[in-house]
């Protein structure tokens, strides 16, 4: 028997269909909510959950378990992961009540600038690719709030990589769509492509230098792979193949500590990251539909959507107008946030007819992402989004190291006078944004998605979801979404399970609509935890969009 979450249990894995409200619901969730009391995992493949349950029993606290199951999805899912990729991690400490944020949105090489490349240049191949930043805030993470040795949270992804794991059918397709990309480089052709083609669901892949590359960390530390002999193989691969990244480039790069944006909605506490993430979106959207009783209006409701929509448009256009790095722009984050602006937001929007709203950067960024969210037995909690930006990044294995770097500077705009201009060590813009909720310091709601510019969208969703409508975590997560998108002012695309009598009232108020498939990763692939103080349990919910699992015990 032990103390856990508020009470004493036996040690067990329960799954039950629970739910944290009475709100109707004309659907119902394909999977069960996974329920517990002693520390649960939620990640894009179980493989990796597994990975962050095994820590969390061997005594380890949420923050060694999420840097567990972010090593296992590197060697697991590469195509969205990476030990050199971008993303933030938001760390709630229980006990101190500390709420932190670590920006490690992976930066450009000095060399990076608009005259030495290109935007196509920028995405793939040799000369693209940010600095390396995940494992520095894995590391940090670690040092500062975990409880276990580095070696032994890297431990499951070492084995994983150096025995190898059977390959499920959607890394497999994955492989075969990007295997044109993957041919090109024969660093890259070597682990993925063995007799030139793609691995079949239930391959075993093996990828050896990357568990040398982590063994090396483990035993060496972080240093290593920034300052040392891993550090050199990077940069001396980076210089025989005409690349822009140097060892200056690795060894001078820091993680940014800070607080997450906060706000309140219904009497709870939120929070995001802001900068150059797009977590001010995610609480303006908040903010505008507040005053409206969502509940009662009902989640399959027209007015509900197009209110909905209608708030997701104005924040998309704050985004294109405010959100780069702070570094080099001025981002008015206090003020996105903040009630007044929600209110002169609102104003603008009509129930009656959609506005010709037009975003205007490009519809797809950053579609390679993953989210892993933990809360342990004492309410510690680890929200942590990473991309790799593209698919396998920028295709390129660099040398010996098993490893693939992010490709967000092919995301970033080739104008001048653009906020989010590519130049010299600059964080693009990036649409990450889970969310913590609180209520009286205690958790409540810990979830975070995938899917590019869906990103902020999604997470309004999600949120609203749960609190205005009273759906349990799973259900949140596999209900139908929207997404807005950059084609003209009033494009929206629905998934094919929202009934026809919607779409049809929705075009009568002027929206563009198109329809996804029923269940489309283009709007996420999310996971999510709810912590019910009142029954001493947690939940937790993972998509099906995705090769999500939640594990708990």
């Amino acid at each position: 028997m032990r103390k856990h979450f508020g009470a004493v249990v036996s040690c067990a894995l329960v799954v039950a269909v629970m739910t944290l409200g009475i709100a109707a619901r004309t659907f119902a969730a394909t999977r069960p909510v996974v329920t517990c009391s002693n520390g649960i995992v939620a990640a894009a493949h179980p493989l990796a959950s597994q990975a962050g349950l095994q820590i969390l029993m061997k005594g380890g606290n949420a923050i060694d378990a999420a840097v567990a199951t972010a090593a296992v999805l590197n060697v697991v899912e590469p195509d969205y992961s990476s030990i050199a990729a971008g993303g933030v991690m938001m760390i709630y400490d229980a006990a101190t009540k500390d709420m932190v944020c670590i920006n490690a949105n992976a930066p450009n090489p000095a060399k990076a600038s608009m005259q030495t490349l290109t935007k196509d240049t920028a995405q793939r191949g040799f000369a693209a690719g940010m600095v390396p930043a995940a494992l520095k805030a894995w590391c940090e993470a670690i040092e500062k709030y975990g409880t276990m040795a580095l070696a032994e949270v890297l431990a499951p992804a070492i084995e994983y990589a150096e025995k190898g794991f059977p390959i499920t059918e959607r890394l497999s397709s994955a492989i075969q769509s990007n295997l044109t990309l993957l041919s090109i480089y024969p660093t890259s052709a070597a682990i993925f492509l063995p007799n030139g083609e793609a691995p079949k669901p239930g391959d075993i892949l093996v990828q050896t230098d990357l568990a040398n590359t982590m063994k090396r960390v483990a035993q060496e530390g972080p240093d290593v792979f920034y300052k040392g002999e891993i550090a050199d193989e990077m940069a001396k691969f980076f210089e025989e193949n005409g690349g822009l990244i140097t060892k200056e480039d690795i060894a001078n790069y820091e993680v940014e500590w800070g607080e997450p944006l906060h706000s309140t909605y219904r009497g709870y506490d939120v929070y995001s990251p802001g900068g150059e993430f797009c977590g001010a979106l995610v609480l303006e959207q908040l903010n505008i539909v507040e005053p409206f009783d969502l509940a009662k209006m009902g989640s399959d409701s027209p007015d509900t959507l197009h209110l909905m929509i209608e708030a997701t448009k104005l924040a998309g256009l704050d985004r294109d107008k405010y959100i780069a790095d702070p570094k080099f722009v001025d981002v008015p984050e206090k003020a996105l946030v903040s009630k007044d602006y929600a209110e002169a937001q609102r104003v603008q929007i009509d129930m009656a007819k959609a506005a010709d709203r037009v975003v205007g950067t490009d519809a797809d960024k950053y579609e390679n992402t993953t989210h892993i969210s933990v809360i342990d037995k004492d309410g510690n909690m680890v929200a942590y989004t990473t991309s790799i930006g593209s698919s396998f990044g920028t295709g390129v294995v660099i040398g010996n190291t098993g490893v693939f770097l992010n490709n967000g500077g092919g995301w970033m705009e080739f104008k001048e006078d653009h906020i989010n201009k590519i130049e010299p060590h600059k964080r693009p813009m990036n649409n990450i944004s889970p969310v913590f909720v609180l209520k009286d310091d205690k958790p409540v709601l810990n979830i975070g998605t995938p899917g590019g510019d869906a990103i902020w969208q999604t997470m309004f969703q999600l949120v609203v979801n749960v609190l205005d409508f009273g759906m349990d975590v799973q259900t949140a997560i596999e209900a139908p979404r929207y997404r807005t998108y950059s084609f003209g002012g009033n494009d929206v695309r629905l998934e094919g399970r929202v009934p026809e009598a919607i779409r049809a009232e929705l075009q009568a108020r002027g929206h563009k609509i198109r329809t996804f498939a029923d269940w489309t990763s283009s709007v996420g692939g999310a996971q999510g935890i709810v912590a019910d103080y009142d029954r001493k349990v947690l939940m937790g919910g993972a998509d099906p969009r995705r090769d999500g699992y939640v594990v708990g015990w």
